[in-house]
C-alpha cells in the first residue's frame, strides 16, 4: 500500500513530466512556424510575446518597455516637416510606450467619453472588444492601424498635441493610403528606407528599418513590433503626405 508521501511524490513527477513535454510541443511549434532560439527565450522570459494572428499562424512579436502617454519631442525626428524619418520615430516613440488599440483613434487618451463615443460612432468593431479595451487601455493612448500613421501627420509639435484632421492630411482609411500612395511595390521589393508603409488590404503598417515593423496589430495586442518576412504584408508604399 502506498504511503501519502509516495502518492505525493508521483503525482509531482507526472505533473513535471506533462509540463516537460508541453514546453517540447510548444518549441517545436515555435520552431515550426519560423521563431528563432533568440526569438523563444525572449517569448520564455517575458520580453516578447506571441499573438495568433490567423488561424493556425504565430506571429512573434516584440513590446516595448514603457508605458508613457508623454509625446517627448526629444524622441522625434524633423519635427519642422512630415518626414519618412520623423514618421518612423514616431512608430518607434509609439511602440516603446506601448501605445493601444481602439477602432477608429488616432493618439488621443482614451478615457470614458472617448470610449463612449467609438461604442456609438462604430458600433460591434468596438463593442465586441470593449472588455479587453478597458482591461488594458483605459487611460492610454490608443490608435487603430491607419491611426498609427494619422497620429503623427495630424501631430502639431508646437502644440505638442494631436488634432483631427491637422496638417495637409484628410482623413483617409488604410485602403485610401495604399490608392494614393506616389510610390508603391511588392513586399518582396521593399526599399531599405525607414518610414515607407507596409501594407495589405486591410491593415497597414511603419517600416521602421532592418526588416522590422510597427504596426497596431489587434485591440488585444495594441501597438508592436513584428519582423515583415513573418507578417502577411503584400505591398510597400510611400505615405502619400509625408516627404522621402
Amino acid at each position: 500500500m502506498q504511503t501519502e508521501k509516495t502518492v505525493k511524490r508521483r503525482v509531482r513527477a507526472e505533473l513535471a513530466a506533462a509540463a516537460l513535454l508541453a514546453l517540447i510541443a510548444l518549441l517545436l511549434a515555435l520552431a515550426r512556424c519560423g521563431c528563432r532560439p533568440g526569438d523563444i527565450l525572449s517569448v520564455l522570459t517575458g520580453r516578447g510575446a506571441i499573438l495568433q494572428w490567423q488561424r493556425g499562424r504565430f506571429v512573434y512579436v516584440e513590446r516595448g518597455e514603457n508605458r508613457s502617454n508623454d509625446i517627448d519631442q526629444s524622441r522625434l525626428a524633423d519635427l519642422d516637416a512630415k518626414t519618412a524619418r520623423g514618421l518612423a520615430s514616431w512608430a518607434e516613440m509609439a511602440w516603446d510606450n506601448r501605445w493601444g488599440y481602439v477602432w477608429g483613434t488616432f493618439g488621443d487618451v482614451l478615457d470614458e467619453d472617448l470610449l463612449e463615443y467609438k461604442l456609438e460612432q462604430f458600433g460591434q468593431k468596438v463593442q465586441e472588444h470593449e472588455s479587453v479595451i478597458r482591461k488594458k487601455w483605459m487611460d492610454r493612448r490608443t490608435v487603430d492601424c491607419a491611426g498609427l500613421i494619422k497620429s503623427y501627420c495630424w501631430y502639431d509639435p508646437g502644440a505638442n498635441q494631436i488634432r483631427y484632421g491637422g496638417g495637409d492630411m484628410p482623413d483617409v482609411g488604410t485602403d485610401g493610403f495604399y490608392d494614393l500612395a506616389p510610390e508603391k511595390g511588392p513586399i518582396d521589393t521593399l526599399p531599405e528606407t525607414p518610414g515607407l508603409l507596409v501594407y495589405a488590404p486591410g491593415h497597414i503598417g511603419v517600416y521602421v528599418g532592418g526588416g522590422w515593423a510597427v504596426e497596431a496589430i489587434s485591440h488585444a495586442g495594441g501597438v508592436v513590433k513584428t519582423r515583415v518576412a513573418d507578417r502577411t504584408w503584400t505591398h510597400w508604399l510611400q505615405c502619400p503626405y509625408i516627404q522621402y
